[in-house]
């Protein structure tokens, strides 16, 4: 039986410790894991979002072939990676449902528009900074990493960085990718909407009454329902 080989595309807002836990799960479970990391090929200055994306496909090996899971951000990320690598499968976790095609922006207008207005010369704040409303924290922000994993917090912190202003304007175009087995992740209350429209689609969902950060915070509880979802598929 050939391997099951997940490709974790995270937010490109955090950084792989967002994901790392259940990176750990999946492989302890005896699946392939590839974490392809943007910021190792920028260090420094952040290119435009198509470049970042572009960083991409060369990271990730072809076989077995990859089922990719976009994670937060990561899900437009993800449906612009699949249709360019052969992609068996697509998992969305806790993030927007992306256009079948065509340009699509790295977030969702009422997020973009929440930031638009707290930009500085320095460019976005961090993303630990973006949910300052304290409903939204819970569900979306630090605050449960702070309370059950309080190790992460720094090196997740460490890894934030402030992005150029204007990638809220920038797009990447997106092939047709609907005609890859996906199936949606619902984490946090948040995204609520997006896993009903996904049971529209009659894809297969698992929710789970976490937050949003809880692939960093169970990651075992976060790998098995990603591992549920790939079975339910047909590829």
């Amino acid at each position: 039986m050939e391997m099951t080989h997940f490709v974790l595309i995270t937010g490109p807002f955090v950084g792989r410790s967002s994901m790392l836990d259940t990176a750990e799960a999946l492989r302890r479970s005896g699946s392939m894991v590839t974490e392809p990391n943007p910021h190792l090929d920028h260090p420094d200055a952040i290119p435009p979002l198509q470049d970042w994306a572009e960083t991409l496909p060369p990271a990730i090996p072809r076989g077995p072939a990859p089922i990719v899971v976009g994670y937060s951000a990561g899900t437009v990320l993800a449906t612009w990676l699949a249709p360019r690598i052969g992609a068996s499968a697509l998992l969305l976790v806790d993030g927007d449902i992306p256009p079948a095609s065509g340009p699509c922006p790295i977030l969702p207008e009422r997020v973009a528009q929440r930031l638009r207005g707290r930009a500085g010369a320095d460019g976005l704040p961090r993303w630990s900074d973006w949910w300052s409303d304290l409903s939204m924290e819970e569900d979306i922000g630090l605050a449960p990493l702070a309370r059950k994993r309080p190790d992460l917090v720094d090196p997740m912190s460490r890894e934030e960085r402030r992005f150029p202003t204007d990638w809220l304007d920038q797009t990447l175009d997106l092939t047709d990718w609907s005609d890859i087995p996906t199936g949606y992740l619902r984490l946090s209350r948040f995204f609520d909407e997006q896993a009903s429209e996904a049971e529209k689609r009659r894809w297969p969902v698992q929710r789970i009454d976490g937050s949003h950060l809880h692939p960093a915070i169970m990651g075992t509880e976060t790998a098995g329902a990603l591992m549920a979802l790939a079975g339910e598929l047909e590829f």
